[in-house]
């Protein structure tokens, strides 16, 4: 069975997650690239928990070691995460805002050549997501400079609703405030 060696390690790393072995899966996710691969295949998984769990390991190669992981993010990928953060699962939801999040922060160019497609994308969330999705998109717009969406992001200044986002600083923040920080970088 030698041969199976060479292929996904998509069941040994749904295994990690489901035991719990997270700083094991990230010393092997920074060495093998299988392994990484994995978590990727991972969040398509039908078990939210895994998904979930796959996004938070995810976002601690970006921290830990951004470099391993970079090339793992392309287009395709990229849309999965940003559509997790629509997912009616709170922890998968929230581990894909932190996760895209950490991604902005930490590959800025990678996402340049996605622009156009991020800006329609992040319109879309303002227009017809719930508070925290709108609350999430005016973050992310600011932190890409979307300048585009500066009209769409004014329409939130006097808006009083609290969203809950699982950032520092961002649980019951008004969503006003969160639009009024946007505008300050665009």
């Amino acid at each position: 069975m030698a041969f199976l060696s060479f292929g996904s390690k998509k069941g040994k790393v749904q295994k990690m997650l489901e035991e719990s072995q997270f700083e094991l899966l990230l010393q092997e996710a920074v060495k093998d690239k299988k392994i990484r691969e994995a978590l990727f295949e991972l969040l398509s998984s039908n078990n939210p928990g895994v998904v979930g769990d796959a996004l938070l390991t995810i976002t601690n190669l970006v921290e830990s070691n951004p470099d391993v992981v970079k090339g793992h993010f392309n287009e395709d990928t990229f849309r999965k995460i940003l559509g997790l953060t629509e997912s009616r699962n709170p922890y998968v939801r929230e581990n894909a805002m932190t996760l895209a999040y950490a991604i902005v922060k930490t590959y800025p160019e990678l996402l340049d050549k996605y622009r156009a497609w991020i800006v329609e994308e992040l319109g879309k969330q303002l227009e017809t997501g719930d508070k925290n999705q709108k609350g999430f998109a005016l973050m992310i717009i600011g932190e890409l400079g979307l300048r585009e969406l500066s009209e769409k992001v004014r329409e939130f200044v006097d808006v009083e609703d609290k969203v809950i986002l699982p950032f520092e600083g961002k649980k019951w923040v008004k969503l006003g405030d969160i639009a009024k920080e946007a505008l300050e970088k665009l």
